[in-house]
């Protein structure tokens, strides 16, 4: 079988870690974690903090939300698939792209087959995302309890024909 590769994307506590992790657990697909995490070791040196520190606050305002876009751009400058590229030579689904040149250079270059928006009507606007649903290749909600949001991930999972784990 040929390796499918997946993003989920959405504002800033949509549930796009949760679906990855979620999907690693019912598939046999191997999470490798949102770009942020690949960001994160050069963010905390350009702000003077420790890599626990840096991950911890990345969410504590618009301003840090800010500041974690642009450090992104600027290890884009290497390429825009490049925090893509780095996320997926540890696993076949990843998440939070930012950037709309990101997601459609992903895409046209073929490094992501699908690309998921989760949306979540609860959480705000994220000023660090420049892109929306119509850019994607279809939508989640999640709009209800964990439960709900895990059953529309297990039927996506079925449609889409991912490989799917032994039950236990």
């Amino acid at each position: 079988m040929t390796r499918k590769t997946i993003a989920f994307v959405g504002m800033g506590r949509a549930g796009k870690d949760t679906a990855c992790d979620y999907l690693a657990q019912i598939t046999t697909l191997r999470n490798a974690g949102t770009t942020s995490k690949y960001l994160c070791r050069y963010m905390a040196e350009k702000l003077g903090l420790s890599v626990e520190d840096a991950y911890a606050r990345r969410h504590e305002s618009d301003e840090m939300r800010l500041k974690w876009y642009h450090g992104g751009n600027e290890l884009r400058e290497k390429g825009p698939t490049t925090l893509v590229r780095m996320a997926l030579e540890h696993g076949d689904i990843t998440g939070g792209l930012r950037d709309g040149a990101e997601l459609r250079a992903a895409r046209d270059e073929g490094v992501l087959d699908l690309i998921v928006w989760v949306e979540n009507p609860r959480v705000p606007r994220d000023p660090t995302v420049m892109f929306g649903p119509e850019d994607c290749d279809l939508t989640v909600l999640n709009t209800g309890t964990l439960e709900e949001f895990h059953a529309r991930l297990r039927r996506f999972a079925a449609f889409a024909g991912l490989p799917m784990r032994d039950p236990q």
